[in-house]
């Protein structure tokens, strides 16, 4: 195998990956890693396993990256250069990484690439998101109903510490869990039939936490800092992925991304992204919820079955992300089936 090719790990979720690729670029317990401040919070938990710390950078309201601003409160930053920074793939649109390079004060900072949401997406020139750094990761579970499922992408060029690396992990071959085939078969009744059953199962589930005292979504605020128990992806889940028709999953979304811009048109929702790059498979459909025809949308979007209208992501609790951000009023069109 050439030094210099592509090389892959698999793990059950992106945050293991992610703890790996870290390790290959040198970050240890003294080290600062700089991360977008609009990132889900169990990113963090990666970090926290290593001892690393985060700093956090600016994006402008296209999702691309725009300034440190913690450079201005920590001076110091400018002359110890970070061990590494995270750029995200957000809902499989293309991070600009030359963008991402002129943030920090050497081109010898590595990317990460964090391509949690862009599993079958590539970039302008057709290379696969997850794979255009050094070291990348790609959530394949965020796309495709399974269990679990990511894997870390590299390339050995002398500058990884490679001895942090480790063999394959055995695949788990546990019983699944019964919530797991249940809302699957759910998915594929709702492929068939005219009435959509899945929100109105969610909508019951959450209707049943409140009334228990409980919020409606779990709000999990230990994954900030505690990685999932397991590291090893199941069978079933690299089964799924090798079945799966890429062509038709990829068309399948974007038909659904077209088809939820021209409605987000018609009712003048504003969205960051108001064009789909020829080789973008989207997650789904990023809209932003200031918008007082925003709940007419939403009902649309159901009434034409092309997703869930979720709010993402769930922030770190420190995030340097102002109070009045847009991007917390963030929702998603997901075209998870």
């Amino acid at each position: 195998m050439n030094a210099h090719e592509t090389k892959r790990l698999y793990y059950a979720y992106a945050r293991h990956a992610l703890v790996t690729a870290l390790r290959l670029l040198r970050v240890t317990p003294s080290s600062t890693v700089l991360i977008p401040e609009f990132i889900c919070r169990d990113v963090l938990a990666s970090l926290s396993s290593l001892g690393a710390k985060p700093v956090f950078y600016e994006i402008d309201d296209t999702l691309q990256p725009r300034s440190i601003s913690a450079l201005d409160q920590s001076p110091d930053l400018i002359s110890r250069a970070p061990a590494a920074i995270i750029a995200v793939n957000y809902f499989g649109f293309p991070a600009d990484l030359e963008r991402v390079r002129k943030l920090v004060p050497s081109r010898e900072v590595p990317i990460v690439e964090d391509n949690a949401h862009g599993w079958l997406s590539a970039d302008a020139n057709g290379k696969p998101l997850g794979s255009r750094t050094k070291v990348g990761i790609t959530s394949v579970r965020k796309t495709i109903r399974i269990p679990d499922g990511a894997y870390l992408e590299w390339r050995d060029d002398g500058t990884l510490d490679v001895q942090s690396l480790h063999e394959p992990l055995p695949l788990r071959k546990d019983v699944l869990p019964i919530s797991y085939h249940l809302r699957r078969a759910i998915s594929q009744v709702d492929a068939r039939l005219p009435l959509t059953v899945m929100p109105l199962a969610r909508d019951a589930v959450r209707l049943l936490r409140r009334w228990s005292g409980k919020p409606a979504v779990s709000e999990n605020a230990e994954e900030e800092w505690n990685l999932p128990a397991n590291r090893s992806p199941h069978r079933t889940s690299l089964k799924v992925m090798g079945r799966i028709d890429v062509t038709k999953e990829v068309e399948r979304r974007r038909e659904l991304f077209h088809a939820c811009d021209e409605l987000a048109s018609e009712f003048g929702i504003q969205r960051p992204f108001t064009s789909l790059p020829p080789h973008a498979s989207p997650q789904g459909f990023p809209y932003f919820l200031d918008s007082k025809e925003a709940t007419a949308f939403a009902r649309a979007v159901r009434r034409h079955r092309l997703g869930e209208d979720i709010a993402w992501p769930a922030l770190p609790s420190h995030t340097s992300l102002a109070v009045n951000s847009r991007f917390r009023s963030l929702h998603l069109v997901n075209f998870l089936v």
